[in-house]
């Protein structure tokens, strides 16, 4: 698969951009990315149009403006956001795959899943993890059964930029945020999309001082499920940090994660009563 690549960085951020420079540099993919302007959503007209915070919506216009950059280089499209953190081999394992161009919209190298998956596709998730540690197999897994947000790191099939950009523009006027309306995208079947398990990609630390602010309940449950996706993953350490109790040796440590996950964000639900009926 060959792509060109971009990573959204607002000019103030002059420390994201370092980071993501020296992460290119140490994979010898300098030249393959370009740093992208991010449009400020505090200076867009567009903000007169939607009760999105700056930050949502200039995210939103941000990723709108890479595709329209990667449609005239006629490639496919890797968007990167400037706090993601890149696996060693992640070009290495992008170019290894081979998808027929009808048969995806979108590729993501990591998400958020929230909702917190179903039992169901927990024991899915578990097995994909195992297959790439006991084989070294990458799966492409389809996002259209599995509940998703984030924009940190995703291809955009070169065929699908027009389609992608018709289903988008404007959008920010339902006042949803870009991932939230992708994913009902994906979900109605209007787009395609798949995510590399493991995760070839990841968060870095800089992202709790994101841009576009509080990203829902539960962040560090959900923050600790996605690192614990990550192909490189401390399942131990991960469950040490999150666990409210000295559980180690008594729980699967993926399995601990997943029930904190469950814990704190279905905790956080606010439980609406039934209507008296006298």
């Amino acid at each position: 698969m060959q792509f060109q690549g971009y990573y959204i960085n607002l000019s103030s951020s002059i420390d994201r951009d370092a980071e993501m420079q020296r992460q290119l540099n140490a994979l010898g993919m300098s030249g393959q990315y370009q740093r992208f302007e991010a449009v400020s959503g505090a200076e867009s007209p567009q903000l007169l149009q939607t009760s999105l915070p700056p930050g949502h919506l200039g995210c939103w216009l941000s990723h709108q403006a890479v595709w329209a950059r990667g449609k005239a280089a006629n490639r496919h499209v890797h968007v990167l956001e400037d706090d993601a953190v890149l696996a060693p081999f992640l070009v290495t394992a992008l170019k290894g795959i081979e998808l027929d161009e009808d048969s995806w919209d979108l590729l993501f190298t990591d998400v958020y899943f929230h909702p917190p998956p179903t039992p169901e596709q927990f024991v899915r998730l578990r097995q994909w993890r195992r297959a790439f540690a006991d084989s070294r197999k990458i799966t492409l897994a389809d996002l259209r059964y599995l509940p998703f947000t984030g924009t940190t790191s995703y291809l955009v099939n070169r065929r699908s930029i027009d389609k992608l950009m018709a289903l988008v523009d404007g959008q920010w006027k339902q006042n949803k945020t870009l991932d939230v309306h992708l994913q009902g995208l994906v979900r109605e079947g209007r787009l395609r999309a798949l995510v590399t398990i493991p995760f070839l990609s990841g968060l870095g630390s800089c992202n709790v001082d994101s841009t576009t602010g509080s990203q829902g309940p539960a962040l560090e449950a959900l923050n600790a499920f996605r690192e614990a996706l990550y192909y490189q993953a401390d399942l131990d350490e991960i469950y040490a940090r999150i666990s409210p109790c000295d559980c180690s040796g008594n729980t699967e440590p993926f399995l601990g994660i997943y029930l904190e996950l469950l814990r704190n964000v279905l905790g956080n639900l606010k439980v609406i009563e039934p209507p008296r009926m006298d």
